[in-house]
């Protein structure tokens, strides 16, 4: 048997040891599924909450309805281990599967065949690599994922954030960012699809630009260990989005994307100053060489001096 979800009962608990003190306490109910033998790994709802698809450890992943909880279809068709499994963010019968191995594989929830499987080919060439965190965009046209070596080399090794286009018939690559070095892992997308976060093995979290994939923001050491997970929230006065980084150092911590990347600004004011102070010397040195004018000879008013030698010529 396997949990996959609670209902409540209604029934109150009075506090006490290891209750809550909240006015009411609500007992669960836990459902049961009784024909699913593999212990289940990862779950999602789908198509509003019509369907639920379970993975198990035995690589099948399951499609139910709910909730009465009648499995529709049984997939065995993965090659290893299911990582991930997403559902589409606007109610299509459609949920993406990723595995330690390099697959990561589109099903139609109706019918439980697959529509699509996705290939990434970019990065180092020969090198093989996984989907390791996938995610639709709010909208349901855009798909995010983090892909990374399935042979991690901490010197030539890069992580890269795709975005893809869902609209056409044949998913395409609209965006990639490449980040080098970093192990990335978690992935989460802001409601109004503004921001994309993900988080390295390192500690470090990132704020990109959903759009154009741009880095906005990077937290160095956010956190002292490895980030477990990240959540995107908004205030009910500002609508300002609040990036939330747990870890397993056992903190939770805030970040603000709107708040760009103070070091990217910095960069760029020492390029803008290296480049005037260039132009500077440039200009001193053709002047010291005679292709300018020197630029004492500009102080000297050519009217004035128009003016004297009208009152010398008068004498």
């Amino acid at each position: 048997e396997a949990v996959v979800s609670t209902q409540s009962t209604g029934k109150e608990q009075k506090p006490g040891k290891g209750v809550p003190s909240l006015k009411k306490v609500h007992e669960r109910e836990v459902v049961k599924v009784t024909d699913q033998a593999e212990i289940i790994k990862c779950l999602t709802f789908c198509c509003f909450g019509e369907k639920l698809v379970t993975v198990g450890e035995d690589k099948a992943i399951s499609i139910w309805e709910f909730p009465s909880l009648v499995r529709r279809w049984r997939i065995t068709q993965h090659l290893s281990e299911v990582t991930q499994v997403t559902a589409h963010s606007m109610g299509e019968p459609e949920v993406v599967t990723a595995t330690r191995g390099s697959e990561c594989i589109i099903w139609d929830v109706e019918t439980g065949l697959q529509k699509q499987q996705l290939k990434y080919s970019g990065g180092i060439q020969g090198a093989k690599y996984r989907y390791r965190n996938i995610r639709y965009g709010a909208s349901g046209d855009t798909f995010y994922a983090v892909i990374v070596p399935i042979a991690w080399s901490n010197k030539t090794s890069s992580s890269h954030l795709v975005k893809y286009d869902t609209t056409t018939g044949t998913w395409i690559v609209i965006k990639e960012q490449a980040i080098r070095g970093e192990p990335l892992a978690e992935l989460v997308i802001s409601s109004d699809e503004s921001f994309v976060a993900t988080s390295s093995s390192n500690g470090h979290v990132y704020i990109f630009d959903a759009h154009s994939l741009g880095l906005r923001r990077r937290v160095f050491e956010a956190h002292g260990l490895f980030v477990t997970g990240l959540a995107f929230t908004s205030s009910h006065t500002d609508t300002q989005y609040k990036l939330l980084s747990v870890s397993a150092d056992r903190e939770c911590k805030v970040h603000n994307p709107h708040i760009a990347d103070p070091i990217r600004f910095l960069k760029a004011a020492v390029v803008f100053l290296l480049f005037i102070g260039l132009i500077y010397l440039l200009f001193c040195l053709l002047s010291s060489s005679g292709l300018l004018p020197h630029i004492d000879d500009f102080d000297e008013d050519p009217l004035h001096e128009h003016h004297e030698h009208s009152h010398h010529g008068e004498l």
